[in-house]
């Protein structure tokens, strides 16, 4: 199995400042920032921030988006905003959308719902980036950036999240990470 070759690997590379930082957070985290970002084996949050082990609080899934505060899709990631805002306290949050995304890729040109179900229905939460998409002719880069937009609106429309903005307590910054060279476009 790779994966439990690679924490293998993992072991035997740990070193003790590695090891003591780890034992640092068994008892609780405290990152600043929430990242949330694609499902895409290609974005690596911690290293493309370099982070460490308990910097960044991550929501991923496919498209890093949200639902809005009424869907009633999305529950894992509506509670996980809430715990990083309100419990953890985070003070930034991150919506990376990154270059050549699949799910984005896959919203533009459609899906079919009786071979791919549950994308089909999970693509349900983006029907009004949809809609944008195709009312402005948008091509995949600029859906890309669209989508990332939207997600900072989707992110506003939750109370605590906007009240925490709007006290100075709280940043949100759209990223879109360019996989070819690292680097990353600031989205307003």
């Amino acid at each position: 199995m790779y994966a439990k070759e690679g924490h293998k690997r993992f072991l035997e590379k740990l070193e003790k400042a590695s090891l003591d930082k780890m034992n640092s957070l068994k008892d609780g985290q405290a990152p600043k920032t929430l990242f949330i970002t694609c499902s895409d084996s290609r974005v690596c949050p911690n290293k493309l921030t370099d982070t460490d082990v308990g910097e960044l609080f991550v929501i991923r899934n496919a498209g890093n988006s949200l639902p809005t505060p009424n869907s009633m899709q999305g529950d894992a990631d509506k509670a996980t905003l809430e715990f990083a805002v309100k419990v953890v306290n985070v003070e930034e949050i991150i919506i990376c959308g990154h270059a050549d995304c699949g799910a984005m890729n896959a919203l533009c040109s459609g899906v079919d719902n009786k071979e791919l179900p549950l994308i089909s229905q999970y693509f349900e939460r983006l029907e009004p980036l949809k809609a944008k998409i195709e009312d402005k002719g948008l091509g995949l880069n600029e859906a890309i950036k669209l989508n990332v937009q939207m997600q900072i609106d989707n992110l506003m429309s939750y109370d605590f999240v906007k009240s925490r903005v709007e006290g100075g307590e709280l940043s949100i910054e759209g990223w879109i990470y360019n996989i070819g060279n690292g680097e990353v476009e600031i989205v307003k």
